[in-house]
């Protein structure tokens, strides 16, 4: 479903975020990118939906090579999920969710439907929640519109850029909890980053291990725990380390 072929990410400075990457993402997978702060895990995510262009190398989404889709069209067909939500403060919770289809042009009665279906995937009432605003909810509430809203329009691939990383350790378990119940019910292809390795290795399919600016491991979670290749230890990054 994602496929990096020879991926290199420099900038004009000489900076090079990712270098000669390659690796593939089956469909329906959920793959965790961890690593600490600057080894090129977001980098990787925001080529997939070219938020940032890559200097070499080709990225396949469903078998199509993205160079060649306009940009706004592949991110509509992309749930891109941050750790600071990014909700419209005017808009009620339920018409945040709605944003996606809406833009692509579903029927307004149709998107809210949606949109009201997926507020109760995530364990909000839309009938207790859809009428409010994103400054009425918790910090961990908010993370579950985000969530919803990706997943409005029914994207086949969900980019997760450290979405349960601003809230409490306490709220992040429940968070996981619910993703994990989600994904049971809703099968995507992910792409998750993190630099929790607990977090990697509790929502993963496999985990791919960052040096800087390369994987150093790309194996499932047991194989990553019980024989790491990576040259500095995990526990190092720590579950909250950022």
């Amino acid at each position: 479903m994602i496929r990096f072929e020879q991926v290199t990410k420099r900038y004009p400075d000489g900076t090079t975020a990712v270098d000669d990457l390659s690796f593939e993402v089956a469909e329906g997978e959920l793959v965790t990118l961890v690593g600490p702060s600057g080894c090129g895990k977001t980098t990787t995510m925001m080529m997939v939906n070219r938020l940032i262009e890559p200097t070499s190398g080709r990225i396949f989404v469903n078998g199509e090579d993205i160079a060649g889709v306009d940009p706004v069209r592949l991110r509509r067909r992309i749930g891109y999920v941050i750790q600071q939500v990014g909700l419209f403060p005017h808009r009620t919770v339920l018409d945040n969710t709605a944003t996606v289809p809406a833009l692509i042009g579903w029927k307004k009665a149709k998107a809210r439907a949606r949109a009201a279906e997926l507020l109760d995937l995530v364990g909000l009432d839309p009938k207790t929640y859809g009428s409010r605003y994103p400054e009425q909810l918790s910090g961990g509430q908010r993370q579950r519109v985000g969530v919803a809203r990706a997943l409005a329009a029914d994207p086949p691939v969900l980019l997760m850029d450290e979405p349960f990383g601003a809230v409490d350790p306490v709220v992040r378990e429940q968070l996981q909890d619910e993703f994990l119940r989600m994904r049971r019910a809703v099968r995507k292809t992910v792409l998750f980053v993190t630099h929790d390795i607990e977090e990697a290795v509790r929502l993963g399919d496999r985990i791919a291990v960052y040096g800087q600016g390369r994987i150093e491991q790309f194996d499932i979670p047991g194989a990553v725990l019980g024989a790491p290749r990576r040259r500095t230890s995990p526990s190092s990054w720590g579950p909250t380390a950022v």
